[in-house]
């Protein structure tokens, strides 16, 4: 149908570290290693139109971390790592991945409460956190997906919550290993 080739239209194929993972995004989204540093264990990407940006991570596996808890664990360190004054978890649980029905993988959404700069000085903002983390235990691993906007005090529109729902939605229904190869060696 029209209907669904303009769905298409909408997103991408986007391949992870050299084609180890892939995953579809909207089709705005710029790979950010073009213009900044990004660490190794990290791919950004960012659409300067809508603020979305998209942060995938390998990290090494938390074995003292239960998968009931990697979620809001790593949600939590995240909030740490960007010096949130606060956080607020709206919501939590499973995460339906196709590509990875043998592997724990849970989601978790919520705001994060930062300063605008990193001197922690200007505006208070919020900021909408999706993430969805895979234990990857077979390499050691855990692998997270960060869907991020941030927004003003006001709040978001139903229509963005439901966009935001959506692509993370798509994200994770269209993830897939493609190749071990970037964990052997590690």
């Amino acid at each position: 149908s029209a209907d669904s080739e303009a769905e298409e239209g909408k997103y991408k194929i986007v391949e992870l570290y050299g084609g180890t993972f892939a995953m579809a995004m909207p089709a705005g989204m710029k790979d950010m290693s073009e213009v900044r540093q990004v660490p190794n264990h990290q791919e950004f990407y960012a659409d300067s139109d809508t603020k979305i940006s998209i942060i995938t991570e390998i990290n090494e596996y938390q074995s003292s971390v239960p998968d009931g808890k990697a979620a809001e664990f790593f949600f939590n360190n995240l909030a740490k790592d960007n010096d949130a004054k606060q956080t607020n978890i709206l919501s939590k649980g499973e995460a339906k991945m196709p590509g990875f029905t043998e592997f724990s993988s849970s989601f978790i959404i919520g705001d994060h409460v930062v300063h605008e700069r990193i001197d922690n000085r200007g505006d208070e903002m919020r900021v909408r956190v999706h993430m969805a983390v895979v234990r990857l235990k077979n390499v050691t691993s855990d692998f997270l997906v960060i869907l991020s906007v941030p927004y003003k005090s006001a709040g978001l529109s139903e229509d963005e919550r439901k966009m935001l729902v959506g692509i993370f939605q798509k994200i994770l229904e269209t993830f897939v290993v493609r190749s071990w190869a970037v964990f052997k060696g590690q």
